[in-house]
């Protein structure tokens, strides 16, 4: 029997979000923001600093509550659930500075992350399964870290943090994945492999990045959201976006190639 490819069916989407609205104490961060997301894409969110991207990022994995609006992953009500509901749920969250365990080795690391519910000593002495042992196998080459798996997380260079971290978040598999700025403060080459190890990814889960890098979006985006004052400016190819006056006037055109 054909299988058909989740990308094609599209019937509904991973993620529907309409007039959002986040108010800090008479501030308005997101302000009747629509916005959807389906299976299988690479979604980057660009602009100016204030503009509600992270925050948009804070409310989809739950550590902000919005204000007004509906939140809807896989037909599920986000913003009825807790931080850790909407990870079981299968939302992953990477914020910008890495978050792992240096006096690990990258191994242990992605073992902590594949055994989370258990206590960390139990995790680390329990015997691994030849399945658990080719699931890490798998994700290790998929980072790109195979060849330091038995280093200490703590030696690896900016570049290979951000990789293991993304790793970790995999290995759970989630299908929505948020990604803060993933090549910030990277080399050149770092900033390459993450663009494609992003491409990779996105074959078999959906991706949002936030992302201020001008230069690797035009180079790694599918389709860019430009936000601006809390709310949506435009969407579309990042050609789109180049030609658009709108978002060269409040955005591009003003800032040059990076966005401090």
């Amino acid at each position: 029997m054909m299988e058909t490819s989740p990308r094609k069916e599209m019937a509904a989407d991973l993620l529907r979000i309409e007039q959002l609205e986040v108010d800090f104490e008479g501030f308005k961060a997101i302000r009747g923001l629509d916005f959807s997301l389906q299976s299988g894409e690479l979604r980057f969110l660009i602009g100016p600093n204030g503009a509600g991207k992270t925050t948009l990022l804070d409310v989809l994995c739950g550590k902000v509550k919005p204000s007004k609006g509906k939140v809807r992953f896989k037909d599920i009500d986000l913003s009825k659930h807790q931080e850790h509901q909407i990870a079981q749920l299968g939302v992953g969250r990477k914020f910008q500075a890495p978050s792992i365990f240096i006096t690990l080795t990258v191994q242990e690391n992605l073992l902590l992350s594949m055994r989370q519910k258990r206590g960390l000593l139990s995790s680390l002495v329990a015997k691994t399964t030849p399945e658990q042992r080719d699931k890490m196998k798998y994700y290790l080459h998929m980072i790109g870290l195979e060849h330091k798996a038995k280093d200490k997380a703590g030696s690896l260079s900016h570049g290979e943090k951000q990789w293991l971290e993304i790793g970790m978040l995999l290995i759970q598999e989630p299908e929505l994945l948020l990604l803060d700025e993933p090549a910030a403060g990277m080399t050149d080459s770092e900033t390459e492999k993450t663009g494609e190890l992003l491409h990779k990814i996105s074959d078999q889960q959906t991706i949002v990045v936030v992302e201020h890098d001008m230069e690797f979006v035009r180079q790694f985006a599918k389709t860019v959201t430009v936000m601006h004052e809390g709310t949506v400016l435009r969407e579309g190819t990042m050609q789109d976006i180049q030609n658009d006056d709108k978002v060269a006037e409040v955005y591009l055109g003003r800032r040059g190639e990076r966005d401090a």
